[in-house]
């Protein structure tokens, strides 16, 4: 007969995963800022749209999509709902597509999740030494360069750091 034995800690088979450690890392991140754009009632794809709007006035929806992998049926309702919540608009810019603006509540939403995401950042990556943080970020931004396909391209990260 099988006994149920508790121990209080278990070996972890994949504390020397990176991706894995990658992934937990995330996990506690992206919830740390869910919850905190909650609070501001937003999800967190509407605030990074927010985000790139703020960053690229005049942008359009479609540009955005493409910098954050996101197709173009799942942009719309998102940007269509921003712009129902007066948080944006939508000029046209060409025959084709609108240009993105941020409203005046638009832009005084951004200075709140811009504090948010700080302080999110600070929370969690505060103590480390900024060469450190930098190379973490290299780091990271070569391996999404692979997974894109753009490692080594013209605006894709090229250093591989290999003595951290």
């Amino acid at each position: 007969m099988l006994t149920e034995t508790k121990t209080e800690t278990l070996a972890d088979p994949l504390d020397d995963v990176l991706g894995y450690q990658l992934r937990r890392a995330m996990l506690v991140t992206m919830t740390a800022l869910t919850d905190s754009y909650e609070e501001l009632d937003l999800k967190v794809s509407e605030a990074i749209i927010l985000r790139f709007v703020g960053a690229n006035p005049g942008c359009n929806q479609s540009a955005i999509g493409r910098a954050l992998g996101v197709k173009r049926t799942n942009m719309v309702p998102i940007v269509a709902g921003l712009e129902a919540r007066s948080l944006l608009i939508r000029p046209p810019a060409d025959g084709r597509s609108n240009a993105l603006f941020l409203t005046e509540a638009g832009k005084e939403l951004l200075k709140h999740i811009q504090s948010a995401g700080d302080a999110i950042e600070q929370h969690f990556f505060g103590d480390i030494a900024p060469d450190t943080r930098n190379t973490l970020l290299e780091l990271c931004r070569n391996v999404r360069a692979k997974a894109e396909g753009t490692f080594g391209l013209p605006g894709g990260s090229v250093n591989a750091i290999t003595n951290p």
